[in-house]
């Protein structure tokens, strides 16, 4: 007895679209989870703990100098105050978590398990180095750019007149990218820093960071340092919104 003829040829199984659709979705999903993961990692190191901890002391402390300010000479601007705030929560608060994120993430990933999560959702290692980096970027940029948003908000509130309250909000924007800025290149570093040098990861990144800026300064041109640079982008940013740093 024989079979009845097949009309329609079956082709071998293929992955369609929407399959394919469907994994990158879940590996964009997953790697997103990996860089909200690594965020709060940096969070609860030692060196995140106290680099949050510095913002808000640096925060309240500016923001009392501001009521004060206020309360003494009423209308007045407070644009040196705020670039002030804005150098302090680039090196004292942001300083400690860039230096946890220095300290061989790479290795408490894999003694935590992390690496091993990762790879069973999909995750490279090379993707999940790029997550940890971002972590990093973002980690050292929300630790400067969110308070100088809220001293911004802050002085613009005690401000008096509409003028003088737009100007201190458009002072604070530029304040905030400059904390963007600071937040990619000390975290990109310091990220790297740990990547290539594990355990010596903090002394690689704090050679990188403080002998180009001695060296520049001995040359009397600290703009070819990262911190020169980084303070030059703030006079710049500052000046294009039309109010000096202090």
């Amino acid at each position: 007895m024989t079979r009845p003829h097949d009309p329609e040829p079956r082709d071998a199984p293929s992955r369609r679209p929407d399959d394919l659709g469907r994994r990158g979705a879940a590996v964009r999903r997953a790697l997103r989870a990996a860089v909200a993961l690594g965020c709060a990692r940096l969070r609860g190191a030692r060196g995140g703990r106290l680099g949050l901890a510095m913002a808000a002391l640096i925060s309240l402390g500016y923001g009392a100098m501001a009521l004060v300010l206020r309360l003494d000479d009423g209308t007045t601007s407070l644009e040196g105050l705020l670039g002030s705030a804005a150098r302090g929560l680039a090196w004292v608060a942001a300083g400690p978590i860039a230096l946890a994120a220095a300290h061989d993430r790479p290795a408490a990933d894999r003694r935590d398990g992390i690496e091993a999560l990762a790879a069973a959702r999909g995750i490279s290692r090379a993707s999940l180095h790029g997550a940890r980096s971002l972590a990093a970027m973002l980690e050292v940029a929300r630790v400067i750019a969110l308070p100088l948003a809220a001293l911004s908000v802050l002085a613009a509130l005690l401000s008096g007149p509409a003028l003088l309250a737009l100007q201190h909000l458009a002072f604070g924007a530029a304040l905030v990218l400059f904390g963007v800025v600071s937040g990619v290149t000390l975290g990109g570093l310091a990220a790297a820093s740990g990547r290539v040098a594990g355990p010596r990861g903090r002394a690689l990144f704090l050679s990188l960071i403080l002998i180009p800026w001695a060296l520049a300064d001995l040359a009397g041109d600290a703009r070819w340092s990262i911190p020169g640079a980084l303070g030059a982008f703030l006079t710049f940013a500052a000046r294009s919104a039309g109010g000096p740093v202090g």
